[in-house]
């Protein structure tokens, strides 16, 4: 991982968090991930955005609905995953 990924991936908090909760859901709807966080949904579309342009998030579509999700077979993805559950006690089986 270049410095760049991750200062760009761990850039903010809110950042952080939506990463956090893309871990714990696997897929979300954008405005049920923004009333769980309780982050305003322009706010969590910015990060997603940004996170998609990072390439480790993608979206789908249905309608008016629009699920997220982290890219689970990108390396990245699953070394930010392997550390989260490290850090919180909760090491991979």
């Amino acid at each position: 991982m270049s410095t760049d990924f991750i200062e760009n991936a761990f850039s903010s908090r809110v950042r952080i968090r939506i990463i956090r909760a893309l871990i714990r859901y696997r897929e979300i709807n954008i405005t049920r991930l923004s009333r769980d966080l309780g982050i305003n949904y322009k706010v969590i579309e910015h990060h997603i955005e940004a996170l998609k342009r990072l390439g480790i998030a993608e979206e789908r579509k249905f309608g008016r609905i629009r699920i997220v999700r982290l890219v689970e077979d990108d390396p990245r993805v699953i070394a930010i995953e392997n550390l989260f559950r490290e850090l919180e006690g909760n090491p991979s089986t």
